[in-house]
């Protein structure tokens, strides 16, 4: 049988050479960690996305007002303190407010009362937490608001508060309107791993496990 052999005309196979060529060399794909990035960035929502900004541009400025608070705190000068809360430090306000609600003067109590809130709109997780709790369960004066109180508290957990972890778990876990077993779950599971063992009870409670941690706190 006849072998054909087929000759290709040289601008058949110069053409693409000089088209890569003139393209650069070959390049790598995307990096592991960028394409995990990217796969993460498409997979948060609209709204978990604006949450996030909104955390990380109040994160920043809370940041960026602490070492003024700090230098006033070390004066030991109470006026140095207010000046800094009417100027809308939220540190200061945070501070003011504790020392406020603590007083047996009405008037005074309202205005850590002022504090406190002031703190909390600006991202303070301790105020966020502290106003959150008395939302949720309608104490201290404050009118019942389970939802909005149970989403100050979320805040002040996505940001490491420890308490607002714990918080958050027993509400998802214990209010009737709330409930919701998974979530419980894992607000009780981040709480476990950074330590809280109140969080670990509560998972024990539940029939989940405890979060299988290793030496160097960061999991297996």
């Amino acid at each position: 049988m006849a072998i054909v052999t087929r000759f290709w005309p040289a601008a058949f196979v110069i053409a693409p050479l000089l088209a890569l060529a003139a393209c650069g060399a070959a390049t790598e794909g995307p990096s592991v960690e960028a394409t995990a990035e990217t796969a993460a960035a498409a997979a948060i929502d609209p709204k978990a996305a604006a949450e996030a900004a909104k955390d990380k541009a109040e994160t920043d400025a809370l940041a960026a007002a602490k070492p003024a608070f700090d230098a006033a705190l070390a004066t030991g000068d109470p006026l140095a303190i207010d000046g800094l809360a009417d100027a809308g430090n939220a540190w200061a306000h945070y501070h003011r407010g504790k020392e406020r609600v603590a007083s047996h003067d009405f008037m005074l109590q309202q205005g850590g009362f002022e504090d406190m809130e002031a703190a909390a709109e600006a991202g303070l997780p301790e105020a966020l937490m502290w106003v959150g709790r008395r939302k949720a369960y309608g104490v201290e004066g404050y009118k019942l608001q389970p939802n909005t109180g149970l989403i100050m508290m979320e805040r002040a957990a996505r940001r490491g508060n420890l308490e607002a972890m714990v918080a958050v778990g027993e509400m998802y876990e214990q209010d009737a309107y709330m409930h919701d077993a998974k979530k419980a779950r894992d607000w009780y599971g981040r709480a476990a791993e950074a330590g809280s063992t109140q969080a670990k009870d509560a998972l024990a409670r539940m029939g989940g496990a405890e979060p299988d941690i290793a030496p160097d706190g960061l999991e297996p």
